[in-house]
């Protein structure tokens, strides 16, 4: 049976990759499984938020984790997430083992049509045509993953316009309240995060043009944000069946929660009480120029353009050894942060950015995740060598830094921004 039928329209470039890493796969332009993936992720971290928030996640110091859950922590949510929520759990044990209730169909709206979006990119400027308007875009992960490459980077994607239709269908049936959560949590994922490389840095955003089925509320342009995550944080506690407790929380969740308690110790951006998680939003240009200059914030000499005038001049970030919050590994050429442990590579950045067109203008969010499953320690090489040891407080510190910063480049390109949740 199907539940809901989405039109979504690309928005953003996507380089999804295929059986290729780099070039787009035919018959697969936009992989189901890489949906899903996205999906899976918002979902656990609604579950992970509604435990945090009834002060039954806490975690614990693991290897070289500064902390993670515990191993019945884990469990849990990946039992809510799989079996409740009907997002498939695989059990270690095997008598719990579940299948996905729920099956996706992606298909492009005119296939004989998808070609015409197929473009290829061979390193330096991003250039499509969209329209009557040339866009050129300078993208700082395009330009990452053309590091080590002697002939540029290679790869094909897709340009914004091409529609595709996502249905999903139920496969087992589930409680309405648990389909509810887990299509609130696609929702979210649909807003908040982007798909294939550059994912979390806003490319391959996709937008809902149309939603029909039973469930088509709950993928309603009009929705505003806020609401939207409002409307999953209570789904996923109705569904899980417990309350949240009023005090403020004394540490950090053990893995990334949307999560609606405040954070005890005073951190505060902009007049705003931190939290596990909270959501930016930065209107003011098209999404064309939304897109290029907020993408490169992450880049260390735009951002010290844009906030002091000269790409060499130290930002509060690199002063206080502070940008290894933006995500590791972050290192050129033999100099910024390292992780000390080998069985550790990389931590994905705790920002994540999408970007979408809104009524004639871009609009975009900033969905910034405060938690401590970070590497305990660090080491940072530039004109010397100092070894970093990573605390809850230094993430929470690092964070209020990292949005401060974030908040001031985006006034300074002209934009406006607002914290929109909570």
């Amino acid at each position: 049976m199907s539940l809901v039928e989405l039109e979504l329209q690309l928005e953003t470039p996507l380089f999804a990759g295929g059986h290729d890493p780099l070039q787009l796969d035919d018959l697969w332009i936009l992989r189901p499984s890489e949906i899903k993936g996205v999906w899976r992720w918002w979902a656990r971290a609604l579950v992970a938020g509604a435990l945090y928030d009834a002060g039954e996640l806490r975690g614990r110091s693991k290897g070289g984790m500064l902390k993670a859950p515990e191993p019945k922590e884990a469990e849990r949510i990946s039992r809510l997430v799989g079996v409740e929520m009907g997002l498939g759990y695989a059990d270690p044990r095997g008598g719990l083992s579940r299948a996905s209730s729920y099956s996706l169909v992606v298909e492009p709206v005119d296939a004989n049509r998808i070609s015409r979006y197929k473009r290829s990119y061979r390193g330096g400027l991003l250039t499509f045509q969209l329209g009557n308007r040339q866009v050129r875009l300078s993208l700082q992960r395009l330009s990452l993953l053309a590091l080590g490459r002697p002939h540029g980077w290679n790869a094909g994607y897709l340009v914004p316009g091409a529609r595709f239709r996502l249905r999903v269908e139920e496969r087992l049936q589930a409680r309405p309240e648990a389909v509810e959560a887990a299509l609130l949590a696609l929702s979210l994922a649909l807003t908040f995060s982007g798909f294939g490389k550059g994912g979390r840095r806003g490319l391959g955003c996709l937008r809902v043009v149309r939603a029909t089925g039973g469930y088509a509320k709950l993928f309603d342009a009009r929705m505003e944000a806020s609401e939207k995550v409002t409307r999953a944080i209570n789904a996923v506690r109705k569904m899980v069946g417990i309350a949240a407790v009023e005090s403020e929380a004394e540490e950090l969740p053990p893995l990334p929660s949307v999560s609606a308690r405040k954070l005890a110790g005073g951190y505060a951006v902009r007049g705003h009480t931190l939290r596990p998680f909270q959501v930016l939003e930065v209107r003011g240009a098209d999404a064309w120029r939304l897109l290029e200059e907020l993408h490169n914030f992450f880049l260390r000499a735009t951002r010290a353009r844009k906030l002091l005038g000269d790409p060499k001049a130290p930002d509060t970030l690199r002063q206080k050894l502070a940008a290894w919050v933006l995500g590791l590994p972050r290192e050129q050429q033999r100099t910024g942060y390292t992780i000390q442990r080998r069985d550790i590579s990389r931590r994905a950045s705790p920002l994540l950015l999408a970007v979408h067109e809104a009524e004639r203008e871009g609009v975009a969010h900033l969905s910034v995740f405060a938690s401590a499953d970070w590497p305990a320690q660090l080491s940072w090489s530039g004109s010397t060598t100092q070894q970093i040891t990573i605390s809850e407080k230094d993430i929470a510190e690092a964070l209020v830094t990292a949005v401060d910063e974030f908040w001031e480049y985006a006034v300074n390109c002209g934009f406006k921004v607002s914290l929109v949740w909570p």
